[in-house]
C-alpha cells in the first residue's frame, strides 16, 4: 500500500491518490463544463449600480461586464504581466488551469494536445486519463488548483452540487451514510469512503431493503401494541 498525497489515507499500490480523491477530481472535471455555461450567463452586469458609483463619481467608465467573471472566462497571459494600472488579477482563469495540467499530462504520455473545447477546455481530456494522473507526483497540486478554481466559480454562480442521501445502509460499514452528489459518477459513503456505481447500489438496495422494511414494520407493530396495552 502507498499513501495518498492529497489526504494521506492509504492508496492502492503504485497510486499517489486514493480512490476517493480520484472520485472528487473526476466530479470537479465533470462540474466545470456545466458551471462554465452559468459563468457565461453571469458575465453581463446586473441591474444594480456598480460599486464606485455615487456622489463621488469615478474617473473612467465602468466595464460593460463583470470583471470577476471575465477573469475566470478570459484567456491567460502567455508570460509575465506588468500590472502598471493595478487592474490585473493573479488568479488564473479556467482555461489557464486546465490547459496547464493538460499540457503536463500530454508531456507525460507523449501526446499532442487534442483540439480545444471552447466551454471548458481539456476537462474531458484530463478526465479520460485520470487513471494516469492518480499515479503521478503532481496529482496533489492539480487537486489543490482545481479545488480553488471550483470554489471561485461557485462563488460567482451561487450553484453548488446537491448531495442526496440514499435509503440503503453502506454495505461496507453499515452506516446510513450513502449519498450521491450532483455530477458525480459514484455513490459514496461519508462514514467509510466506499464508492458504489449506480448499478452496484441498485443491486445492494434490492438485497437489503426488503429485510429492513420487514424489521421496521415489526418494530412499528410492537410499538403500537405496547402503546395500546399502556392505555
Amino acid at each position: 500500500m502507498s499513501t495518498c498525497l492529497i489526504c494521506t489515507h492509504p492508496a492502492e499500490h503504485a497510486r499517489t491518490a486514493c480512490t476517493r480523491c480520484e472520485h472528487r477530481i473526476r466530479s470537479w472535471l465533470g462540474e466545470i463544463p456545466r458551471q462554465a455555461v452559468l459563468l457565461t450567463a453571469s458575465l453581463e452586469l446586473g441591474t444594480r449600480p456598480a460599486q464606485g458609483f455615487g456622489g463621488a463619481g469615478r474617473a473612467h467608465s465602468p466595464l460593460p461586464v463583470r470583471a470577476d467573471v471575465l477573469t475566470l472566462l478570459g484567456p491567460a497571459a502567455p508570460g509575465p504581466v506588468r500590472d502598471t494600472t493595478s487592474d490585473q488579477s493573479d488568479r488564473p482563469p479556467v482555461h489557464a488551469v486546465l490547459h496547464a495540467w493538460a499540457d503536463q499530462l500530454a508531456e507525460d504520455l507523449g501526446h499532442m494536445l487534442p483540439p480545444i473545447t471552447p466551454r471548458a477546455p481539456y476537462a474531458d481530456y484530463l478526465a479520460r486519463h485520470l487513471g494516469h494522473i492518480v499515479r503521478t507526483g503532481w496529482v496533489a497540486l492539480m487537486h489543490d488548483e482545481l479545488n480553488d478554481l471550483v470554489r471561485r466559480i461557485r462563488a460567482v454562480t451561487s450553484t453548488e452540487p446537491r448531495r442526496r442521501p440514499m435509503d440503503a445502509p453502506c454495505p461496507a460499514c453499515g452506516a446510513f451514510g450513502l449519498g450521491h452528489l450532483d455530477w458525480a459518477a459514484y455513490i459514496d459513503c461519508e462514514a467509510c469512503g466506499l464508492l458504489l456505481t449506480p448499478d452496484e447500489y441498485t443491486d445492494h438496495h434490492a438485497v437489503v431493503m426488503p429485510a429492513l422494511a420487514r424489521t421496521a414494520l415489526a418494530l412499528l407493530v410492537t410499538q403500537n401494541t405496547a402503546t395500546r396495552k399502556a392505555s
